[in-house]
């Protein structure tokens, strides 16, 4: 089993548009950047360049329960798995939850740093889609 952290922000949108944002793969540049340097689509494969190369992106089909999970695809053939999940709270308010994962060889200290950084992705997420409400 591996130890988890889940960490979640407030978002003053609806929660479908928080979705349908989180949903597009184009978007991931604008807010997941402790990982995502740029973003590209070859062949209907979606991709990203990280600090570590490239990365194949898969996001979880279009589901009315709002699960926006992504999978990362190293080029090492690693995958790591992003559940995300947007809960509503109101009509103009929801949640973006995100867990993430501790791979079994990642020390505490990167592991509290990872945490981290999650949260600050977050907090650029909730700032994005706010500025851009109403464009969604």
């Amino acid at each position: 089993m591996l130890d988890t952290r889940t960490v979640s922000v407030t978002v003053n949108i609806s929660a479908d548009e928080a979705y349908r944002f989180l949903r597009e793969p184009m978007n991931l540049a604008a807010w997941a950047k402790s990982f995502c340097l740029s973003v590209a689509c070859r062949q209907d494969v979606w991709f990203v360049e990280t600090g570590h190369g490239k990365a194949r992106v898969q996001f979880a089909e279009d589901n009315p329960y709002r699960v926006a999970d992504y999978d990362l695809t190293l080029a090492t053939g690693e995958k790591m798995v992003h559940p995300m999940r947007v809960i509503a709270n109101g009509e103009r308010r929801c949640e973006v939850v995100a867990t993430l994962f501790r791979p079994s060889d990642v020390s505490d200290e990167d592991f509290l740093l990872d945490g981290s950084l999650l949260v600050s992705d977050l907090r650029r997420l909730k700032e994005t889609v706010e500025l851009m409400a109403g464009q969604l």
